[in-house]
């Protein structure tokens, strides 16, 4: 009997600092399910829609993440089967032709504005922040140009997939900082 795992729930969308995680441990032919938050990939392996879920767990300059611990108490427990670490960078994009005077509203993730606030009250004062689920998340609203937002806090992957133009890469308060993932089953 085959027992491989071929479906894997996640932060998404494609793009996030938890789609790369997921990478790092879901077979090649895994089929992957972006959720819009942490206990939503969590439930859709309670729910048995998804054998895994990769989730982020710790920051190293935020803390702990609290929906994610939150959500492995409920209801059906889950187990950690495995931890993987993402080195979190991020870059300052906009849609093509938008200026970085034209910027004051940036979306992104809260955690990710934690880790870049300084850079942008230096670099960009007085532009705020606008809260989305992920930093992809930001990045696909943004792309498709009905955000709220002029500019975005995102990996350099969701930058790519969403063909956004970069500014500014490694953008951050304290460069080096990770992000531990965890896989639940």
């Amino acid at each position: 009997m085959n027992t491989a795992v071929t479906n894997y729930a996640f932060l998404g969308p494609v793009g996030t600092f938890c789609h790369q995680a997921l990478l790092q441990v879901a077979p090649v032919d895994a089929q992957v399910i972006p959720c819009a938050g942490e206990r939503l990939a969590m439930d859709k392996v309670r729910e048995g829609k998804a054998e895994r879920a990769v989730v982020p767990i710790e920051n190293s300059i935020e803390g702990g993440v609290s929906a994610t611990l939150d959500s492995l108490g409920w209801d059906k427990r889950l187990q950690i089967v495995a931890e993987m670490i993402v080195p979190v960078g991020f870059t300052l994009a906009v849609r093509e032709g938008t200026q970085l005077s034209d910027i004051t509203r940036i979306g992104t993730h809260s955690h990710a504005w934690a880790q870049c606030r300084n850079w942008v009250a230096d670099h960009l004062p007085g532009a705020v922040h606008v809260a989305t689920t992920s930093t992809a998340e930001s990045a696909r609203m943004l792309s498709e140009g009905n955000a709220g937002f002029q500019a975005v806090l995102a990996s350099a992957a969701a930058v790519t997939t969403y063909g956004l133009t970069p500014l500014y890469e490694d953008v951050a308060d304290n460069p080096g900082a990770v992000t531990r993932f965890v896989e639940v089953a």
